[in-house]
């Protein structure tokens, strides 16, 4: 008998939520708004977890419009924006915040992408308006860190051998360049109502090249003597494959 009422009132309760959720399911493609949406306003969350941690914000400008169901819409391409900042107070690394003082880092992002234009949810397909639904896209990104390091710079340098070293505390920088092709999908967050919240999710490939770390406003071949920390000795450069896996927070307007 008490398995019987448990079954019942389950049921009770999953209809109604079920019929509910169907008939959000249109809601949950498009924002509810006046116009059709242009601008979408990001966060990068997982970029506060970096070695090289920023706050990172960005905007998403969705290009061109198409007729759909008697009215305009957006487009299915559109670009994208972002820039961050971090300094040595945010990092959550204890050897990048005790061993270097001066730490920063700068990191802009520019993407192009397009929209596939189908979004299944349900076990069904559905056909949804950008900025929602599965994407491709290409992406540019670049970064610097700055950094005062306690270290040996090779003075007089000629192939290689120096005359001496000098011991003392020097300003350096170090740039990456890539780009990486991608696919992702961009979800709506809130419902019913206005959705406009959305969340990002992409992962994809490509390559990056990476600079020694030099000296600033340097005029000879200074060699820095490595500090024993991989990442942080001048020997690493060069083209190299990478990978990106991230999720972003976005407010549509």
């Amino acid at each position: 008998m008490k398995h019987r009422f448990l079954k019942g009132l389950a049921l009770v309760l999953f209809l109604p939520l079920n019929g509910l959720a169907q008939s959000l399911l249109a809601d949950t493609l498009t924002p509810v708004m006046n116009h059709s949406p242009r601008w979408v306003v990001k966060f990068a969350p997982l970029a506060l977890f970096d070695v090289d941690n920023t706050v990172e914000f960005g905007v998403e400008r969705l290009l061109g419009s198409r007729r759909s169901g008697g009215r305009h819409s957006g487009g299915r391409h559109s670009i994208q924006a972002e820039f961050g900042y971090g300094w040595r107070a945010i990092n959550l690394y204890p050897n990048r915040r005790e061993e270097y003082e001066g730490f920063e880092v700068w990191r802009g992002r520019a993407e192009w992408r397009r929209y596939s234009g189908r979004y299944r949810s349900y076990r069904r397909p559905h056909f949804a308006t950008a900025p929602i639904g599965r994407y491709f896209a290409v992406e540019t990104f670049f970064k610097q860190v700055t950094v005062l390091q306690n270290t040996s710079v090779g003075r007089e340098c000629v192939d290689g051998t120096c005359a001496f070293f000098e011991r003392g505390t020097f300003p350096m920088f170090r740039t990456v360049w890539g780009v990486h092709c991608k696919v992702g999908r961009q979800f709506v967050l809130t419902m019913p109502g206005e959705n406009r919240l959305l969340l990002d999710f992409y992962m994809g490939l490509g390559f990056r090249s990476v600079t020694p770390y030099r000296f600033t406003n340097s005029t000879n071949e200074d060699v820095v003597r490595p500090s024993g920390i991989g990442f942080w000795t001048n020997q690493q450069g060069g083209l190299r494959p990478s990978g990106t896996l991230g999720i972003k927070l976005g407010y549509v307007l």
